[in-house]
């Protein structure tokens, strides 16, 4: 009888679930065990209100705010083959319900037997097998409540389901030390109701500027939205102001390109997430301007295959592609898929990004998937990789609708419900009560 594959999930999270869910489906084949460092299985939608580092000492992971709402429509934030309840007719659910969804998730593949929480990865590094290309993974684990002592233990093959919302960017702005009042970034944020009768500046308006400036709007004596974008809804509340990114920032404000100075009580920065891995070595990964290398695929570790990412891909119906990845990694590690030379991959690589520069996006883009439908490319590579049908097109379509009506109608887009009618249609109902019209998926 054949050893089974060992499996280091690192994350239970909506990915790393994926993960035992593919890797449990075949348990004659796979031995599975996924390392959870809270106390909880959820990822970044295990919420809390603590910020900053937990009772352990260690980083707050969870990014989640109270009133956060999904931003995109449930119907394309579903694991595949497991539904939602069908007594939850809103599409934009709240956060505590998608932690139940995942929840559900994980006791109806019966999976969290597979979880060990309180399980903090302190190192990974390769095995090397002497006459093999292959390599073995050597785990190194504390328990969170015992971090004085580690154990370690031996797999064949390591899937990184951590997210890349909990280390978060703040541009070093001049004078920013001379700043009297707080200085804080989204990942702190929780409750809108502690910004009452405060001024508060907001450096990056994308999906998470938009919605905290909207919810503290509704408590704070001034709100300025800071941003850059060209592509800015219009239909973003007028009674918030918006100017260009704050150049300088004085004891009592922040200061404008065109010199204008305002006085703020608050600058809470919305400027996004860097990856970062600690317990993996340089040696292993590089990332620099946010590009990871050496990677294929946005997934798969080019010298070393059975090491195998996640959540590197940004901007993306997630929990699908989740599933969809889970099914090519779990093919990789088995050798039903098969994968390129060590140079094809790596020309790959580069060829992507130097695609994603000709198109003009920045560097620190390498794996956002949120454009020039990058994201279903990347869908339609792996599957054909992994001889399984691509994610069905009426995702595409909802997702480009449900965008277009978030840039139309900022404040109440998420008051729309739609319904999946099959693989290439949906439909949607307007809040107001007018009739329903059925969107048709196109090519």
């Amino acid at each position: 009888m054949t050893d089974k594959i060992r499996v280091c999930v690192i994350g239970a999270g909506p990915s790393g679930c994926c993960s035992l869910r593919q890797l449990t489906a075949e348990c004659d084949k796979f031995e599975a065990i996924a390392y959870e460092r809270n106390l909880v299985p959820g990822g970044i939608w295990a919420y809390t209100d603590r910020t900053g580092t937990d009772e352990t000492g260690l980083p707050v992971h969870s990014a989640m705010y109270n009133n956060l709402k999904i931003n995109i429509p449930k119907e394309i934030q579903e694991f595949p083959g497991f539904p939602y309840p069908k007594e939850w007719k809103k599409s934009y659910i709240t956060r505590q319900q998608c932690l139940q969804y995942i929840n559900d998730f994980i006791d109806h593949f019966n999976i969290r037997k597979n979880i060990k929480t309180h399980t903090y990865v302190r190192d990974v590094s390769p095995i090397e097998i002497p006459g093999s290309k292959k390599v073995k993974w050597n785990v190194v684990i504390s328990d969170t409540r015992k971090l004085d002592e580690v154990k370690t233990e031996i797999f064949d093959s390591v899937f990184v389901c951590i997210g890349h919302d909990w280390n978060e960017y703040i541009p070093n702005i001049p004078g920013m030390e001379d700043f009297k009042g707080k200085i804080m970034h989204s990942r702190n944020y929780r409750h809108a109701e502690l910004f009452e009768g405060l001024d508060v500046a907001i450096l990056g308006v994308h999906f998470t500027g938009e919605d905290v400036s909207m919810q503290i709007a509704k408590h704070a004596r001034k709100v300025y939205a800071c941003h850059d974008r060209t592509d800015f809804p219009p239909s973003f509340p007028k009674h918030i102001e918006q100017h260009p990114s704050f150049m300088r920032m004085t004891k009592n404000g922040v200061v404008f390109p065109d010199g204008t100075e305002v006085k703020v009580d608050v600058v809470l920065f919305c400027t996004g997430y860097r990856y970062s891995y600690p317990f993996l070595k340089n040696d292993i990964i590089q990332i620099n301007d946010e590009r990871i290398t050496p990677i294929y695929k946005h997934m798969i570790h080019i010298k070393y295959p059975s090491l195998i990412f996640f959540n590197i891909p940004r901007q993306l119906t997630y929990f699908p592609h989740f599933n969809e990845m889970a099914k090519f990694a779990v093919r990789i590690i088995d050798g039903r898929a098969k994968l390129p030379t060590e140079d094809e991959m790596l020309k790959d690589s580069e060829d992507d990004y130097q695609s994603r520069l000709k198109d003009g996006m920045k560097p620190r883009y390498a794996h956002y998937m949120g454009l020039n439908n990058l994201q279903w490319h990347f869908n339609t590579d792996i599957a054909k990789m992994g001889n399984f049908p691509p994610l069905p097109p009426v995702l595409r379509k909802l997702w480009d609708d449900a965008l277009d009506e978030r840039q139309m109608n900022i404040t109440h887009s998420n008051e729309f419900n739609y319904e999946i009618m099959g693989e290439d249609s949906y439909k949607i109902l307007n809040p107001e009560g007018s009739k329903s019209r059925v969107s048709l998926a196109t090519a």
